[in-house]
Parts: structure tokens; C-alpha cells; sequence
């Protein structure tokens, strides 16, 4: 299923992560960093990947 979240990036033990407004939190899987910047608002689409996971197409800034 794919789904387009916004949130706060940061970068804890399990990996990227993002959290939304809601402080639900999303573990992101992606291969490029480069979009990647802790503290940012930002927005993610992509695959869900189980239960916590979002495989990430795209990333970026929220406007």
C-alpha cells in the first residue's frame, strides 16, 4: 500500500525516522540520504513495509 506521511525527521537506534503530528512513528527505509536532514519537516511517500516501516520513494520538505 503506498501512503504519503508528513513529520519530523530524526535518527534513532533503529534507523531514519520520521513522526507525525500525531506522534505516530514511522521507521524509514530508504537508500538515499542525501534528502535526509535530522530535525527537518518533511514529507514521505512511499511503500508500507510492515507494520512500522515505510520504504520511501520520495522525500521532501514540508511547505
Amino acid at each position: 500500500m503506498r501512503i504519503r506521511v508528513s513529520g519530523i525527521l530524526s535518527i534513532g537506534s533503529r534507523g531514519l525516522m520520521l513522526t507525525t503530528p500525531e506522534n505516530q512513528i514511522w521507521i524509514i527505509e530508504t537508500d538515499d540520504l542525501r534528502d535526509a536532514s535530522s530535525g527537518q519537516s518533511v514529507v514521505v511517500e512511499g511503500t508500507v513495509a510492515g507494520l512500522d516501516r515505510l520504504r520511501a520513494d520520495w522525500i521532501g520538505p514540508q511547505k
